[in-house]
């Protein structure tokens, strides 16, 4: 390699070991960041895509101009394989599978069922009626609209489709409706924040008893503005106008992700003491599948879509911002079979994830 090569080569190579350790990270910093530590390295994750597009784009660099170099990207993806394929499962075949009897779960944040956007607040509302036409044998959402739901409640046609209902909250909160007796409820209220968690007991065909924890965990509470303002800055960070704002999001996005951390070891605590054999954890984590909120359940719990589904899964579409942030997990003795995302009605700013678990 001539002196002009390397003068080239070596500092490319050098932003190459740093992208290979911060992609790394972002796949593994959640394993280090218990309740209240360390926050920044459960939201590591959140910069994933970037990280491992940047890290392949290096494999086809160094391919080309230097083939020892292309190691060093290879091995990081190896490294990387498990997270990479959670975040990015591959089940092209995974519909095939799907039997007649197998248990349908739809959870779904409504965003107030899209009141904003569309003024209705009848049975008649077009988020309510695209969530009762996904077929899920038990339909969970958050963020609901209480004035809706009670309507729900009152309706002949939704009642005759869904005979139990729950929900909790004013005027917004948690909700279920189920096709199966909902033998049990209960509102688990997060001390530190107004979000909660919705816990039922579902009575199946044959006779089993699902626990269902229904979950809204804390918000990132972000304002348009700020987000915008965010954006700004990451485009031109020279720009110092911007950078006021992006510290503010940054620091919301810390102290949230602290308070997620909580919420979901109080949950996960008890999902793992259930005197029941077969448990669900779903609902809005506002975290990603590489964070420590959703590691703490996937521990002793399986994640539907990774397990089942095809693709990033994207759940929040809004001001930019593309994650999969909304999520199922159940208990090992029941086997996901087939897992999607909806994106047929944009009037919530998530989709739905809808998945087919069969009970062993």
């Amino acid at each position: 390699m001539t002196l002009v090569r390397k003068l080239l080569i070596y500092p490319i190579w050098a932003v190459n070991w740093l992208i290979s350790l911060l992609l790394v990270f972002s796949c593994y910093g959640s394993l280090a960041a218990p309740v209240g530590r360390w926050p920044f390295a459960s939201l590591s994750g959140l910069a994933f895509p970037i990280l491992f597009v940047a890290n392949f784009l290096f494999l086809l660099f160094w391919t080309v101009f230097w083939r020892k170099g292309a190691l060093l990207p290879l091995i990081t993806i190896l490294i990387c394989l498990v997270p990479t394929l959670n975040y990015w499962p591959v089940h092209p075949f995974a519909e095939r599978n799907v039997a007649d009897d197998d248990l349908t779960i739809v959870t779904y944040n409504t965003e107030g069922f899209g009141i904003d956007d569309n003024k209705d607040t009848s049975k008649d509302n077009p988020v309510l009626q695209y969530a009762v036409g996904l077929g899920a044998d038990i339909l969970l959402m958050q963020e609901t609209s209480a004035s809706v739901m009670n309507k729900a409640k009152q309706d002949k046609t939704l009642t005759g489709l869904y005979p139990y209902m729950v929900s909790v909250g004013r005027p917004t909160g948690e909700a279920c409706m189920s096709k199966y007796p909902i033998v049990h409820s209960e509102r688990i209220n997060f001390d530190d924040s107004g979000n909660s968690c919705l816990y039922l007991r579902v009575l199946l065909p044959g006779g089993d008893t699902l626990a269902i924890y229904n979950c809204h965990l804390q918000s990132n509470k972000l304002a348009e503005n700020e987000i915008e303002e965010y954006h700004k800055f990451m485009g031109n960070p020279r720009d110092s106008s911007h950078y006021k704002a992006s510290k503010q999001v940054v620091k919301k996005l810390l102290a949230s992700t602290s308070q997620r951390a909580g919420q979901a070891r109080l949950i996960a605590d008890r999902a793992r003491n259930e005197s029941v054999r077969h448990v669900v954890v779903c609902g809005d984590f506002n975290d990603t599948q590489l964070s420590y909120s959703h590691r703490v359940f996937s521990r002793f719990m399986t994640d539907t879509y990774s397990k089942s589904g095809n693709g990033p899964g994207i759940t929040f579409h809004e001001h930019g911002l593309y994650y999969r942030i909304d999520h199922i997990l159940c208990s090992r003795n029941m086997t996901p079979v087939h897992s999607r995302v909806d994106r047929n009605q944009k009037d919530s700013d998530h989709y739905p994830v809808i998945s087919r678990i069969r009970l062993e």
